[in-house]
């Protein structure tokens, strides 16, 4: 269950980084968050914290809500 979770939470934020035509280091140098993790995330290979989580949505500006809604 948490791995699907995960996979459907990295699919998403692949998606919106996508959706701003950028790399995994576009993210990583815009959240803070290294790009090994982001990959790891976006992958569904690790799962994320609550802090991880806020700063990849505010580099996106995002809700916080809007990238884990309906992923249960």
């Amino acid at each position: 269950m948490a791995s699907d979770i995960c996979s459907r939470l990295g699919k998403r934020i692949r998606e919106e980084r996508k959706a701003r035509g950028w790399r995994q280091i576009d993210l990583a140098q815009h959240s803070g968050v290294h790009e090994v993790h982001i990959s790891d995330l976006e992958r569904g290979a690790r799962e994320v914290g609550i802090k991880t989580l806020l700063a990849i949505a505010q580099a996106l500006s995002v809700k916080l809500e809007a990238l884990v809604r309906g992923l249960d």
